[in-house]
């Protein structure tokens, strides 16, 4: 396809059932000069014939082979492959509304933006879960002085800080010029959260962001095998990783003074995280507790987020945190799983 206006990037990893869903949702974009770019990433099923398939019907796509290399490895080469003015990305077991991408790119040009946010919807094949749009809609900002007060919080919430949602960091309800993409020469890293490393690299390079209300961007909350029900042997080590990185980044920007405590923050809420993996998953009592009290001694509490004073934490997340360090693992695994039963239930409600 020459000259196209946006080049999708679509990493497939055995999603054979979800795949036709993800790209006639973005065939049928309602914005013209749309690349889809497949990477097979060595897919086990038939992912990657399902999307030979398709580029034979459509010339917009192009499939890329490659062997497995996980999430980031595929996007970045997408990234290498892509040709279109704008860069978004979608997850292959997702799907966007038919106005998404076209939205997205008003904004852009209506505010010559270097990147575009949005929201996403959590859905189910029958319907809209809930709705999340940005914290900070409506608004675009320019230059270091207004943009790096907002990638700041990239790096995790205040220290008391009351708010317990995450900022927004995920890359696939954005768009981002192709041109900052190459000249900054921006990849993800093979790492835990790779997206909130991408974007803490990108908001430093763009001279301008628009924050959009467009939330077209459907996440799927259902039918996926459960990370929650198996336990990788590299669990703790893989988050303690990605709170290392964040601190790394914060070194090579000569800002760790101003960001260290919500990097402790981060590395509370990736404590939080790591015991609902463990506390949902199908290993027996005896051994979720010895996971726990690892947990506990593990550099993520003890090096990272010991640093960040209990009291600043919200009272939920403060009580949590005082339950595991104090080692009362069964009350912490009863209240894990006690949440998400309430955070199902919610679901079903509001659906």
């Amino acid at each position: 396809m020459s000259n196209p206006i946006l080049s999708v990037v679509v990493p497939i990893y055995n999603v054979e059932r979800f795949l036709p869903k993800c790209l006639d949702s973005i065939l049928g974009q309602t914005l013209d000069g749309v690349e889809i770019v497949c990477v097979d990433d060595g897919s086990p099923d038939a992912s990657g014939k399902i999307a030979e398939n398709y580029a034979l019907s459509y010339p917009n796509i192009k499939v890329i082979h490659r062997s497995n290399g996980g999430l980031g490895a595929a996007r970045n080469t997408g990234i290498e492959n892509a040709s279109g003015i704008f860069v978004g990305f979608v997850d292959s077991d997702d799907w966007v509304e038919p106005d998404m991408y076209e939205r997205l790119y008003q904004a852009a040009i209506d505010s010559n933006a270097d990147i575009v946010v949005g929201g996403h919807r959590d859905s189910s094949e029958q319907r809209v879960m809930c709705t999340k749009k940005h914290p900070l809609a409506g608004r675009t900002v320019h230059g270091r002085d207004q943009i790096d007060p907002i990638r700041i919080r990239l790096y995790g919430h205040a220290e008391g800080d009351s708010t317990t949602e995450s900022f927004p960091m995920a890359v696939w309800a954005s768009i981002y010029r192709r041109e900052m993409i190459i000249k900054n020469h921006l990849r993800f890293k093979s790492l835990l959260s790779e997206d909130t490393l991408f974007n803490l690299r990108a908001y430093r390079c763009a001279d301008a962001i628009a924050f959009t209300d467009v939330a077209g961007y459907r996440y799927r909350k259902e039918g996926q095998a459960s990370i929650t029900k198996s336990l990788r042997p590299d669990l703790i080590i893989r988050y303690e990783r990605f709170v290392e990185e964040l601190l790394n980044t914060a070194k090579e920007e000569h800002e760790l003074e101003f960001v260290r405590m919500r990097i402790a923050r981060t590395a509370i809420e990736c404590i939080r995280l790591c015991a609902g993996i463990i506390a949902g998953s199908n290993i027996s009592m005896k051994h979720k507790r010895q996971w726990l009290s690892n947990l506990v001694s593990s550099r993520l509490q003890v090096e990272y987020g010991s640093a960040l004073p209990l009291a600043s934490l919200p009272f939920q997340q403060r009580c949590f945190e005082k339950l595991l360090i104090n080692g009362n693992y069964r009350c912490c695994i009863f209240l894990l799983n006690f949440r998400e039963r309430v955070k199902a239930f919610r679901y079903l409600r509001e659906g």
